[in-house]
């Protein structure tokens, strides 16, 4: 008998085990309804996310970038000069340059240790001395850690070229005292070193502040709060 090419009728009863692979069971339809509620409600947390923070409060935002970009730096003013009776210098400021560090942009793990002996090399100062005084600045890394005054042209030269190498230090003006007359009264003028801890628990409430320097005897002493200088500025990241 020749075929028809159509599939031939069965006389069985279907298999209840077996499931029509295109139809929609109550089980499909369950998993499918449970995906779809995750979908829903993951969009749903990430819509209510982004409302909130370009509706609802799109200038706190703002603000915290804005000052993220921006670090206080202290200026320090040239202290006042010291005259005799007649009007001689006996104390007066002389320009020089800082080399300083900010705590906060040290990397971290053994990269800081690395960075912190290559600049004992370059400045000459023990690894020891330099990782005392950043230390000291722990409870403020955001305040610049004085390093070295008075560095000489070929050292500046090289942390401006390498700049890269060293993340987070920077070349600052200051002042240096000059005592031309430091030989007939040196003992009465004093000196001028920056602030300790426990002169800062003291006279905080006087303005002062981490890495302040301030007359440490004699006249300068005395007469800190009439000689000092005040300034700050805000220095861009």
């Amino acid at each position: 008998m020749a075929s028809t090419g159509q599939p031939l009728p069965s006389f069985l009863p279907p298999d209840p085990k077996v499931e029509e692979p295109y139809l929609l069971t109550p089980r499909m339809a369950m998993r499918v309804a449970i995906l779809g509620g995750v979908a829903l409600i993951a969009f749903g947390v990430l819509f209510l996310r982004l409302w909130s923070l370009q509706i609802l409060s799109p200038e706190k935002y703002r603000t915290a970038a804005a000052e993220n970009q921006l670090r206080r730096d202290l200026i320090e003013a040239p202290r006042g000069t010291i005259v005799d009776r007649n009007g001689r210098v006996l104390v007066r400021n002389v320009i020089s340059t800082a080399v300083v560090l900010w705590p906060a942009s040290l990397p971290g793990g053994s990269g800081r240790d690395t960075e912190v002996r290559e600049l004992s090399k370059i400045l000459g100062i023990p690894f020891w001395k330099l990782r005392q005084r950043i230390r000291s600045h722990e409870n403020d890394p955001l305040t610049p850690v004085t390093l070295k005054v008075a560095v000489s042209p070929e050292v500046m030269a090289y942390l401006d070229e390498h700049q890269s190498e060293f993340p987070g230090v920077d070349l600052k003006q200051t002042y240096l005292r000059s005592y031309p007359a430091e030989e007939l009264f040196a003992q009465g003028l004093g000196y001028v070193g920056e602030i300790s801890a426990g002169q800062l628990k003291r006279m905080r409430k006087d303005g002062y502040v981490l890495g302040d320097r301030i007359g440490q005897s004699g006249v300068e002493a005395a007469f800190d709060e009439v000689l000092r200088g005040e300034g700050r500025d805000r220095l861009e990241r």
